[in-house]
């Protein structure tokens, strides 16, 4: 049977699950903030413990970004609850988020985390969901491969720029091996606009150009997708 996702640009559609911290229903929970939701194959496997504990670690700066964490798998809160009690006392690290319960795949397969790479296990899937509860960013992990939330962080707080600014941004910023810590000007779609550009901004072509950012919000930017391993 086809996967059927939600896209990039479509409203995060309306759930009703029970998560660790009680029912919630989705998007409205976290009206006016943005959300990452993400699953995970199940509990009590090593992978997952330690992306876990990685999001605990990195969760202040997820909420500095005015943005809330949700995990999920297909295992019941009465596991969640344990796992999550092991995962303080073994390792000292409180999970604050809430985690969805989803033992019959409902909540799943409505967003497309069942693959056929495991039919009874979730993959590592990641919605970034921007305040006006759009859907903005949708990765796929493997089950075997767990997930560089530093780069999580960046793609939220860069799409929180580019909505700003009116921007667009570079691979790997801000440390672009092009155009280091500047930002792109999307390229013009008037045949009038193209000349102009190279006039206005520094570039390699009318279609390529660039400029600063405010230079607190580049260094507020490499502070928050450091990589935390205290």
């Amino acid at each position: 049977m086809p996967i059927t996702i939600p896209s990039i640009g479509e409203k995060f559609p309306e759930l009703n699950v029970m998560t660790t911290h009680g029912p919630m229903k989705l998007p409205d929970a976290f009206k006016g903030k943005w959300f990452v939701l993400f699953s995970h194959p199940g509990d009590f496997t090593p992978v997952c413990t330690t992306e876990f504990v990685s999001f605990a670690k990195h969760y202040d700066d997820f909420k500095k970004l005015n943005t809330e964490l949700i995990g999920l798998s297909v295992d019941t809160d009465i596991s969640h609850i344990e796992w999550v009690q092991w995962i303080e006392k073994a390792l000292g690290v409180k999970i604050p988020f809430p985690i969805i319960a989803d033992p019959l795949g409902n909540v799943s397969r409505a967003l497309g985390m069942l693959h056929a790479e495991s039919s009874t296990n979730t993959v590592r899937t990641v919605f970034i969901v921007d305040d006006k509860a759009t859907i903005r960013t949708i990765l796929y992990y493997p089950l075997e491969l767990g997930r560089n939330i530093p780069e999580i962080l960046r793609i939220v707080r860069s799409l929180q720029l580019i909505d700003k600014y009116g921007v667009v941004m570079p691979a790997n910023w801000p440390y672009n091996e092009v155009i280091g810590e500047n930002v792109l000007n999307p390229p013009p779609h008037h045949v009038e606009e193209a000349p102009k550009r190279l006039q206005q901004y520094k570039g390699y072509a009318w279609w390529l150009t660039y400029r600063e950012l405010p230079k607190e919000e580049v260094e507020e930017t490499k502070r928050i997708i450091k990589i935390r391993i205290e």
